[in-house]
């Protein structure tokens, strides 16, 4: 239809997208990779208004793993949701992870729509990442071999860390760069271990942590001996077992559930819990009785459990026959069919400033905060205002807040559009993956009236006997006789008027605003144009 074409970016992306046709491959626009289900698209609103025949609408299309194009949110121009830095645009919410491709298309007045549904093509490419890496590791009775597994794994950020037992630094290994496969070795003095884990991260900026593991394992007499079992599959042979889930407690006592996934003739009578604690190998932790005959329907059995501190904990179930046959225990190159993170730590929150100052729709109040944990939820903060300190049930100002990127610090405007409001408490959650949940109050009522009063003056009214202001009794009429003289029992003549000032004499100067028009409003300025430029990229990740 020969209509300018509208520019998108990703909250995020390093530049904004253009139309496609022009892209010299065709992958289309390049990749970038978010860690959160929701991703802000921010519109070009400056290139907008300066069309000379600018859309109604803005319809969104996405697609799925390189799909079909699908309609996502179709939103007035007028009507853009806010992003953070004060852009304008789609908030997208993912049902699930995946490589989404996204265009916009516009919608005009007449029903006309530009580019057509059957020419539409990406302007921008978003893989949405929110797991983690999983890494494993195995002590060896001088050093560690590991490996690190993502689908978007980042091969330069991965890091090795050791520290002495009983201290609480982890010290990272830079001699070297870490492959995602590998292996590292120390030469201990005799007597001395060491703790150690690998830490991953995928180009979306989620890291995963390996267990800790202790070197020289507890029971290796020598360093240098060779392994008395072959290396788990991850680093070439040995028995394969698929990758353990990672579960999150906010308590010392929980229960382990299990089933069992086949049986004899004899059912199963038993079941041996091991542990993989922090440090060590496997633990035997505790036997419970089971009663389960064959064609029995599966139940979920749970095995209660106790842990003595914080920390990350590997377990492993073995079921034993009606006629006491079981299998072998786990060996120390075999991973845990489960991990649990132990964390009973509320996470750190504090807001740290609230600024208010004027906006186009109302005032703008700016709110930065700290927060931080080793196992916060994705989106961890949510911030709540209330008439009433102690409500029991507090408003939404926004949720579902992240830090910034790399860091433990935040920030959120929120403009205040309720001419009512102009008062009020603020406070702000934060909530980790095992349901830690630390709430902040800020000490101080958050004012947001910044307008000062004025007032003008109208007229003078003279006060009645008796000094009720407001009378408007006449002043009183005075009789003169022939000669001149006040009649007797008449109210005494008026004062004469003031002499009229000489040429050379100065007039007395006009009190100010008396019987003077109020002053004229200044000038309203014009609301600020959103800002057009493109949101900057995701801080990557370090070495990508």
């Amino acid at each position: 239809m020969g209509r300018p074409l509208l520019l998108l970016a990703v909250l995020g992306a390093a530049a904004v997208a253009v139309w496609p046709g022009i892209y010299a491959q065709d992958d289309g626009p390049p990749p970038y990779y978010w860690p959160h289900r929701t991703v802000g698209i921010p519109v070009n609103v400056d290139q907008l208004q300066r069309l000379p025949q600018p859309p109604a609408y803005l319809q969104l299309y996405y697609a799925v793993q390189r799909g079909t194009f699908q309609k996502g949110p179709r939103l007035p121009v007028n009507q853009l949701q806010p992003l953070d830095g004060g852009k304008r645009g789609f908030l997208f919410t993912a049902e699930r992870d995946g490589d989404f491709e996204f265009t916009v298309q516009f919608v005009y007045a007449d029903g006309s729509t530009s580019p057509r549904v059957e020419e539409l093509a990406p302007q921008q490419r978003i893989i949405i990442d929110t797991t983690p890496p999983v890494v494993r590791i195995l002590a060896l009775p001088d050093g560690v071999e590991w490996q690190a597994t993502d689908e978007h794994l980042d091969p330069r950020g991965i890091q090795l860390q050791c520290r002495w037992p009983g201290t609480r630094d982890w010290t990272t290994v830079t001699d070297r760069a870490m492959r995602a496969t590998d292996r590292y070795n120390w030469q201990l003095p005799a007597g001395k271990s060491l703790e150690v884990r690998v830490l991953a991260r995928d180009r979306a900026g989620n890291t995963g942590v390996s267990p800790v593991v202790r070197i020289p394992p507890e029971g290796a007499a020598t360093a240098g001996l060779m392994r008395p079992h072959p290396a788990p599959d991850w680093l070439g042979g040995g028995r394969s077992l698929p990758a353990p889930r990672i579960d999150y407690v906010n308590s010392l006592k929980f229960d382990v559930e299990f089933s069992i996934q086949r049986m004899g003739r004899s059912g199963v009578r038993a079941a041996y819990l091991f542990v993989l604690k922090n440090t060590g190998g496997w633990e035997f932790a505790k036997k419970v009785d089971v009663q389960l005959r064959p064609g029995e329907k599966d139940p979920i059995l749970t095995i209660p459990y106790e842990a003595s501190s914080e920390g990350t904990y590997g377990f492993y179930v073995i079921p034993e026959s009606g006629a006491g046959k079981r299998a072998d225990d786990p060996r120390t190159d075999d991973p845990p069919m489960l991990y649990v993170v132990v964390d009973t730590t509320p996470p750190y929150l504090k807001i740290t400033g609230v600024q208010v100052r004027p906006g186009n729709r109302g005032p703008l109040v700016e709110i930065t905060w700290e927060c931080a944990d080793p196992n916060l939820m994705p989106q961890p903060v949510s911030l709540e205002w209330s008439l009433d300190r102690t409500a029991a049930k507090w408003n939404e100002v926004k949720y579902r807040l992240d830090n910034l990127p790399n860091s433990s610090v935040g920030r959120y405007v929120w403009e205040i559009s309720d001419p009512q409001l102009w008062k009020f408490w603020l406070r702000a959650r934060a909530v980790d993956k095992a349901a830690n949940t630390t709430e902040y109050i800020w000490p101080e009522e958050v004012i947001v009236d910044l307008e000062k009063p004025a007032a003008t003056i109208h007229k003078v009214r003279s006060s009645g006997k008796g000094g009720s202001g407001g009378s408007s009794t006449p002043p009183p009429t005075v009789t003169l006789p022939p000669g001149g003289e006040p009649a007797p029992g008449s109210p005494a003549s008026p004062p004469p008027p003031p002499p009229t000032p000489s040429a050379n004499q100065p007039s007395p100067p006009i009190p100010s605003g008396m019987g003077l028009p109020p002053p004229p409003p200044a000038a309203a300025s014009p609301p600020d144009v959103p800002a057009a430029a493109p949101t900057p990229p995701p801080s990557a990740p370090s070495g990508t």
